[in-house]
């Protein structure tokens, strides 16, 4: 009797195992369906789509742009100054649809630099002007571009997936010049 009981238990725990790892294939399949790929970026707005979209329900400039995988897609994460107001905007990527804002009073001057402080937004290269320059220094796909002050001079910092064996370039370019400061290959 003993046996038959035992042979019973075995019997259902190994099933259940069975059907466990069986459960457990089909949700890694279902998982790569819910979250693209990024070498697939036909299926997700453009940078510019991203901004002319973020730029129509919010008035300012946008200091910075990036893609970034979650569990369940893609995201823009943006930037915006306004002057009095910051603004932190999560975008889905696929559709355009703004799905958090985060907004923050800005209390520090962001014209000028300390290498030249006479310099102000209105004297830097546009965004679209650093991407280019940066994709005509290295070829692949836009990942971020962010504006940023570094060793006392505002730059505009791009990251380029390459799709290479180094994956990444992260290159520095000079917001007032465009002249290519830095090159990385990641």
């Amino acid at each position: 009797m003993k046996k038959v009981v035992v042979g019973t238990i075995a019997g259902a725990v190994i099933l259940g195992g069975a059907i466990g790892a069986g459960a457990m294939t089909d949700g890694f399949q279902n998982f790569e369906s819910v979250n693209p790929a990024a070498s697939e970026p036909s299926d997700l707005i453009s940078v510019e789509e991203a901004q002319e979209k973020a730029l129509a329900e919010y008035d300012g400039v946008i200091e910075s742009i990036e893609l970034e995988g979650k569990r369940d897609g893609y995201v823009y994460d943006l930037d915006i100054d306004n002057g009095d107001m910051d603004y932190d905007l999560y975008m889905d990527a696929s559709t355009g649809d703004i799905l958090r804002v985060e907004e923050e009073r800005d209390d520090d001057d962001d014209n000028g630099s300390a290498a030249n402080p006479e310099a102000s937004t209105e004297d830097y290269i546009s965004q679209e002007e650093a991407i280019n320059i940066a994709l005509e220094e290295v070829e692949g796909t836009l990942e971020s571009v962010k504006l940023d002050s570094d060793d006392g001079s505002v730059v505009y910092e791009v990251e380029i997936d390459t799709g290479t064996f180094s994956d990444e370039a992260s290159l520095d370019i000079d917001a007032v010049t465009g002249e290519v400061l830095e090159v990385d290959m990641d």
